[in-house]
């Protein structure tokens, strides 16, 4: 009798420790399921936009555009994105001192962890893969992950806020319905953006009578976390912000003299910003397809030809992952130095 209740009680034990890795193994493929999912989305995607951009194109006329650019003007916007990258970093460095109490990590540091997450953002995941490396990567900090995925966050909210604006201000020179429909709702989703982060204070004191109760408890973290959006760092952060799409905006003003396209540097600046809003959706490979859509779309609007809004497009794209190819070269140099000293 004793032998069976013993066996019985094995029985038990043994179903207790297998439905755990039943249940874990079933979410394991759930999970390598919608991964597959959203791949196989991001690369048809792409292929569908680089075949709507490519279809009709006169090849002839690429290869002319490319035979007499200017290749100057060429190496001259390549600066501007490297630039570009340099400025972003310190709006994220803005961030980061206005999150830590302590002495906030140093210039070159931030640079260089930034410099290698713009190296993961031209990998096939876009800018989640540079987020999640930025996060990985600044482990070196001494900053709990929390406060480095909340710094990610105010920076790329930060980022979207400072390209709204940019197109708030910039699409009244272009002369055209679309581009006066499209201002008044870049204006709408600018007044409610500027409202929600004006309303945080508010929403955390209305919250506060409940934080006993652990998903108010969880959002009045995370509202903390938040709190550089509405400090004098959240402004400084803001300039940065500005200043780093104005930069980009200059390198693809650039890259359209070079080939001859005779577009308005401020008429630049709504594109390039415009664009930048849909290449950072999760949604392509890279970017890519959605970035030439982009392009060819907008700069159709202000009447330039196809073929020459897409080297334009081309060319931005091979240049941002040419000036990010450095950061790969931080990463390894520091992932070697990390073992050296851990030998």
């Amino acid at each position: 009798m004793a032998g069976l209740k013993s066996k019985s009680a094995i029985g038990q034990l043994d179903r207790a420790s297998i439905i755990p890795l039943i249940v874990q193994d079933q979410t394991a493929r759930a999970q390598t399921k919608r991964r597959w999912v959203a791949s196989g989305f991001s690369l048809a995607l792409t292929a569908a936009t680089l075949y709507f951009v490519l279809h009709g194109i006169d090849e002839q006329a690429l290869h002319r555009l490319a035979a007499t650019q200017n290749r100057s003007l060429l190496v001259a916007g390549a600066v501007f994105i490297l630039l570009q990258i340099c400025l972003a970093g310190e709006r994220w460095r803005a961030i980061l001192s206005a999150s830590v109490h302590e002495r906030p990590p140093g210039v070159l540091s931030v640079q260089a962890v930034f410099y290698s997450s713009i190296f993961f953002n031209s990998l096939p995941f876009g800018t989640i893969a540079g987020d999640v490396a930025r996060v990985w990567l600044a482990r070196e900090f001494a900053i709990s992950v929390k406060q480095l995925v909340l710094s990610v966050l105010c920076d790329r909210i930060l980022t979207v806020l400072a390209l709204i604006l940019l197109v708030v201000l910039a699409l009244p020179t272009i002369t055209h319905p679309l581009a006066r429909a499209a201002w008044f709702g870049a204006a709408a989703v600018l007044v409610i953006g500027v409202s929600s982060i004006l309303l945080l204070a508010m929403i955390e004191r209305m919250l506060k009578r409940w934080r006993h109760q652990r998903g108010v408890y969880l959002i009045l973290r995370m509202m903390e976390g938040l709190r550089p959006l509405r400090q004098t760092a959240g402004l400084i952060a803001l300039f940065w912000a500005l200043v780093s799409g104005i930069s980009s905006a200059a390198a693809a003003y650039l890259i359209a003299r070079s080939l001859g396209i005779e577009v308005a540097p401020v008429a630049m600046i709504a594109v390039i910003s415009m664009v930048t809003l849909a290449t950072a959706l999760p949604i392509s490979i890279g970017g890519w397809g959605v970035r030439e859509a982009s392009f060819v779309s907008l700069l159709g609007v202000l009447g330039v030809d196809r073929e020459a809004a897409l080297l334009l497009s081309v060319e931005f794209g091979l240049l941002s992952m040419l000036v990010s190819l450095p950061g790969g070269a931080i990463w390894l140099t520091s992932r070697i130095s990390a073992r050296s000293e851990s030998g």
